[in-house]
């Protein structure tokens, strides 16, 4: 059994027997439940669809000054939102006869203000004729010279090493290359990996938000001893990664497998096929809902759900409801999938579907329409992955996903020894899995042949740190690009440099590096004893006047 399998709880009692379309009947299994940690009091509570938190969210709205109360121990800022470091390469196992010197080059090229025209606006993929003119006009009316300048804040970063086999003998070594950022932005952040010019073939893998399971690393995220906070909060500066990463448990953990929910037994009522009237105002239809009803006793039952958009909870008389919107035929496709209710324990009785003319929970009236239920058992990873056909169908590295995804519901969510408030309710596709920060690493393979190098080099864009506009910080304008020279790595590396590429574009603000843009030097040696390097820039004013 791997790791993150040994924390699933064991269940407790037996699922019975349900009479709804029986799909799939199984022999009759008896369970052992973990005991869920007592509520309060009894109480009717009502709930829809929730908000989440804000990627990247971190430190205090008025951090930012230098020196001041927000900049940590080495000058750098603190940031509202942290994009995190550059890492350095490593090896998947140490090895002494590989030797490193790495050179890192930011460079501004995107900054460069690039003239982009109404036309160009207008002119987008799957426009009408009508919509294009729609568009344009817009755009003119905004910007009467016929477009604007537009200009990024991220930076290309060019993150070069020299592997020196120093051996007697071929080596073909797995090399690890960590870089920050989050599930919904992996297709743009993910770096490439090239060894002699050619592109490597690589293996993704993802460390946990947390780097451990419930309550293993505390103010990552910062709960402030609140399971029920509303807020997750992200890494705030380099420092949280090095907690982290520093003695190798997150990478052990990255490499390692996920969870296999296999051997938990479930009970499955899907639902399909709903139907009901149009919606209409006059008539006092305004949202034709489905809702479902059905008992449980709380202690010794546990629901997931996927599909449902409101919910309805009475411990004390151990009833709960959950409901949808009958989907309509100009509805993303989404809203069509199928509907389940996912039972662990206990099964629930008495389930019943009604339909309602709005999805509010404090109206009762009632409506003829139906859907179609289908009950069956299985067990919780089969389910899960079925459900993750819909739920994740757009994720590019889907097994990936998936994994992050089952873990999340593990360490935060309803099957957690402690979940989270926000997450107790067993919305499965309500999670912040995508929008937490994160490391991930990229491994390939690389063959250095005896006595001799091969240059291979990572090549990524790198979104800036920043405070919001909004906030009125001594950092408002200021973006910060950082890397750190040795953290979670165990190569050897005999030197290493950095080069800025400003391309006539910035101001530098803050920095430890040493650049000194108007005496024209802007390639620097790192310091080995110096952990982390931090750039801080301003645009120059006078960039869009060309």
């Amino acid at each position: 059994m791997s790791e993150r399998s040994e924390r699933l709880f064991e269940a407790l009692g037996e699922i019975d027997e349900g009479k709804i379309d029986e799909a799939a009947p199984a022999e009759k299994r008896v369970v052992h439940w973990k005991r869920w940690t007592a509520l309060a009091a009894a109480f009717v509570l009502v709930i829809g669809a929730g908000s989440y938190v804000l990627p990247r969210l971190g430190g205090n709205a008025g951090s930012a000054g230098a020196g001041g109360a927000g900049a940590g121990s080495d000058g750098a800022s603190t940031f509202m939102s942290y994009a995190g470091p550059v890492f350095p390469l490593t090896l998947r196992e140490a090895d002494s006869a590989i030797l490193a010197e790495r050179e890192i080059t930011l460079d501004f090229a995107p900054w460069i203000p690039v003239w982009w025209s109404n036309e160009e606006e207008a002119n987008r993929d799957g426009y009408t004729p009508e919509q294009r003119q729609e568009t344009l006009d817009m755009y003119n009316e905004w910007y009467p010279e016929g477009g604007r300048w537009k200009s990024s804040t991220d930076i290309r970063v060019a993150d070069a090493y020299t592997l020196t086999n120093t051996s007697n003998e071929d080596k073909t070594v797995s090399v690890l290359y960590p870089f920050a950022g989050m599930l919904n932005d992996l297709e743009n952040i993910r770096p490439t990996l090239t060894a002699g010019g050619q592109e490597l073939e690589t293996t993704l893998y993802a460390g946990q938000y947390s780097g451990g399971f419930q309550g293993a690393w505390e103010g990552w995220p910062n709960r402030k001893d609140n399971p029920g906070s509303v807020n997750l909060d992200q890494p705030n500066s380099w420092e949280d990664f090095r907690d982290r990463l520093e003695d190798g448990d997150y990478l052990r953990s990255a490499l390692g497998e996920w969870a296999d929910l296999s051997g938990v037994p479930v009970t499955v009522y899907q639902f399909t096929d709903p139907w009901g009237p149009e919606p209409d105002e006059e008539a006092g239809v305004p949202n034709p809902t489905i809702r479902v009803y059905f008992d449980l006793d709380y202690d010794r039952t546990e629901v997931l759900s996927y599909g449902f958009n409101g919910g309805s909870y009475d411990r004390e008389n151990g009833r709960q409801g959950k409901s949808f919107s009958i989907p309509r035929d100009f509805w993303p496709e989404r809203s069509k999938f199928p509907k389940y209710l996912i039972v662990l324990g206990n099964d629930i009785r008495n389930i019943t579907a009604q339909g309602c003319v709005t999805g509010g929970w404090d109206d009762e009236k009632t409506l003829e329409a139906g859907v179609t239920i289908q009950r069956y058992e299985s067990n919780l990873e089969d389910i899960l992955y079925t459900v993750a056909q819909y739920a994740l169908r757009e994720e590019k590295d889907f097994d990936l996903s998936y994994g992050i995804w089952k873990d999340w519901l593990l360490s935060y969510g309803v099957l957690a020894d402690d979940p989270m408030e926000r997450y107790r309710w067993g919305d499965i596709e309500h999670m912040d899995v995508d929008i937490m920060s994160r490391v991930f690493y990229l491994e390939a393979q690389v063959t250095i042949p005896a006595g001799g190098s091969v240059q291979l080099s990572a090549e990524m864009t790198k979104e800036g740190s920043y405070d919001f506009a909004c906030a009125h910080t001594e950092n408002r304008g200021i973006y910060g690009y950082d890397m750190v020279t040795k953290l979670g790595s165990n190569l050897i590396c005999t030197g290493q440099t950095a080069v800025l590429e400003d391309r006539g574009q910035i101001r530098i603000i803050r920095q430890n590096f040493g650049f000194d843009l108007e005496n024209g030097v802007k390639q620097v040696t790192l310091d080995p004893s110096q952990e982390h390097y931090y750039l801080e820039i301003k645009g120059r004013e006078d960039r869009f006047g060309k």
